[in-house]
């Protein structure tokens, strides 16, 4: 039994180690670029994919850079998929949700929800922009480069009617970092 249960950390270990850049590509047409990380081993997501202590958190990171009348725009963003089993929350709703960062110094950045709203009972699926409503694009940039340095702690997520937090246990924390050291090293090579 303790071998079993010993395989069984080791797995899941390799597992939440296995962030890899799951998309990296540039649009011969527009030029825009796309990269996005994944922290799944397998073609599903498992519970050793899971990064958070209390509940099932699985979380991604991106980048994009398009041109907006003339001038290059660099997006930052983040991807999370929820699984809460939880009816009351509501909906997590394009432009009004968001996702509240706390990081290991104390700091909080607030992200605000940039994907499709999603109204299912069980699960959400979104993508949040590295800034606050309002914000200036810089401010992505800026706090994505915190985000190289500063373990994320605990991720809260508003939706419409309530709201979930997250606790990112110690190891997970280097984890999720690792996914924005990914995002960085792939933006000074060229894409595919």
């Amino acid at each position: 039994m303790k071998n079993v249960l010993i395989l069984f950390f080791a797995l899941a270990g390799f597992s939440t180690a296995a962030q890899t850049i799951a998309l990296n590509s540039t649009d011969a047409t527009t030029g825009n670029r796309l990269i996005t990380t994944s922290n799944r081993k397998g073609m599903e997501l498992t519970i050793a994919d899971n990064v958070a202590r209390d509940g099932a958190l699985f979380f991604a990171a991106g980048y994009n850079n398009s041109v907006t009348k003339g001038a290059a725009v660099n997006n930052y963003f983040i991807d999370l998929t929820i699984i809460h089993n939880d009816n009351r929350l509501g909906c997590l709703q394009e432009f009004t949700s968001t996702a509240i960062l706390t990081l290991e110094d104390g700091s909080k950045i607030e992200c605000f929800q940039i994907s499709d709203s999603d109204c299912d009972k069980s699960s959400f699926k979104a993508a949040f922009a590295l800034m606050p409503k309002g914000g200036k694009p810089a401010e992505m940039q800026t706090n994505f480069a915190k985000l190289l340095n500063t373990p994320i702690t605990e991720i809260e997520v508003v939706a419409t009617e309530g709201s979930l937090t997250y606790k990112i246990p110690g190891k997970k924390r280097e984890i999720l970092k690792k996914h924005f050291i990914l995002i960085e090293q792939a933006r000074e090579k060229p894409s595919k």
